[in-house]
């Protein structure tokens, strides 16, 4: 039988026990609670960058645009440079000394010393013609050896954009991987624990702050990226007004040669 020394023992640690549940219960609520307004303040900044995330993207896409049609300018402007107004000034220049030939064919040449000029003059103007080809042969070769490292560039690019795609791919498995952990239950919100949760919204805080940075630097780069873009649109308008105004000036030629052949014979 309990005496009742025994008995207030028993009901001063049944009351201990009692207050210990209660502070420990009232300490996982406080935590619980602030885990709450870490996570309401978290998803609140997560709103925001988010906002700075998909703008970028706008911008990046705006850039890529930019780009795009930069480059599309450039082939046309090199289609109507080398392809188009070259090939008109080559055959201005065959034309030239096809001229030039005929000139000196029809000369009279009264004596040694005369017929002896003319067939300097003939040598001259095959030299001064040589000289000319040979002189675009370097030029021409100089150019194309410029295009053949921006083609190498080019393949590395493909090449980072390739990884960039996998890249994609590689972080699309891992999502599908936890969605499937979390349909069968590996991943569930009853194995979770007030600590586990205070970890996992350090580890969200920490990631957002390294984002957050992310972002700014991309925001600097695509203000970088437009303007270039930008300066390279105006320049590109700037040559094509020059491919024109040559283009005219080869066409003045041609009259001017077209004279000239008019007068022989």
């Amino acid at each position: 039988m309990e005496t009742h020394r025994q008995r207030g023992r028993k009901r001063k640690n049944e009351f201990n026990k009692h207050v210990s549940v209660n502070i420990k219960r009232i300490q996982i609520m406080s935590t619980s609670e602030t885990n709450k307004a870490a996570i309401a303040q978290n998803r609140k900044t997560i709103f925001e960058i988010e906002a700075q995330v998909m703008a970028n993207k706008a911008l990046v896409y705006q850039s890529r645009s930019m780009i795009e049609e930069n480059r599309l300018m450039i082939m046309s402007n090199y289609s109507a440079a080398f392809m188009g107004n070259r090939q008109l000034a080559n055959a201005n220049t065959d034309e030239i000394f096809s001229n030039r030939a005929a000139i000196l064919q029809g000369m009279d040449a009264d004596g040694d010393v005369q017929e002896n000029y003319v067939n300097a003059q003939t040598n001259k103007s095959a030299l001064d013609f040589l000289r000319h080809r040979s002189s675009l042969n370097a030029s021409v070769l100089e150019i194309s050896e410029k295009m053949a490292a921006i083609n190498a560039q080019m393949v590395e690019i493909n090449r980072e954009i390739m990884n960039a795609n996998k890249s994609i791919v590689d972080f699309n498995g891992a999502q599908i991987a936890a969605n499937a952990d979390m349909i069968s239950g590996s991943l569930s919100s009853s194995a979770a624990t007030t600590d586990s949760n205070a970890a996992m919204i350090a580890g969200n805080s920490s990631a957002m702050a390294e984002l957050s940075g992310n972002v700014s630097s991309n925001k600097s780069t695509i203000d970088g990226l437009l303007s270039t873009s930008a300066s390279n649109a105006a320049a590109l308008m700037k040559n094509k007004s020059e491919i024109n105004e040559r283009r005219e000036a080869i066409m003045e030629n041609r009259a001017g040669i077209a004279a000239n052949k008019a007068k022989i014979g």
